[in-house]
């Protein structure tokens, strides 16, 4: 029978576990094993303002804004406004900065921050007007070559005769 006991006691300390690791214990330890992740806020700034800024996790505002996004990995923003060229800027996730309390965790942030977008108008592709062609006359003939002029016979002169 201890045999059983000891079967049944790791089968229950088998499925603690596995309630740890579900992330069921957030509430005893803070930060660990949690689902969601860490968010940071992002100022969100273009030149000129009115730009659509979407992330690549998929949430947008009108600039100037603010998002708040999960932090956990590389993440980019693309501004687009009508008449401007998109552009598109990297975040990453910034090393923790100043001392961390003992028992906390250091804030969350994405650089830069804020982000700035300046966009370039779009330059309208100016067709050039095709050049006229010159009108190039039919082929003439050439005129004729000269004829070698032949002497005229003199005519008799009326004393001869």
């Amino acid at each position: 029978m201890s045999r059983v006991s000891s079967v049944m006691g790791l089968s229950a300390f088998g499925l603690m576990l596995a309630a740890c690791s579900s992330g069921s214990v957030s509430g005893v330890f803070p930060g660990m094993a949690s689902s969601n992740p860490a968010k940071a806020t992002i100022q969100l700034q273009s030149e000129p303002v009115g730009a659509e800024a979407k992330t690549s996790l998929g949430s947008s505002c009108q600039t100037p804004c603010s998002l708040e996004l999960a932090a956990s990995g590389d993440i980019s923003v693309t501004f687009s406004l009508d008449g401007y060229q998109p552009q598109t800027i990297p975040l990453k996730p910034a090393p923790p900065t100043g001392p961390v309390e003992p028992g906390t965790y250091p804030a969350v942030a994405l650089t830069p921050n804020p982000v700035m977008a300046q966009l370039e108008p779009v330059t309208p592709v100016v067709k050039k007007k095709p050049k006229p062609r010159k009108h190039v006359a039919a082929a003439k003939p050439k005129p004729p070559a000269a004829q070698p002029t032949q002497p005229e016979t003199p005519s008799p002169s009326p004393q001869s005769q």
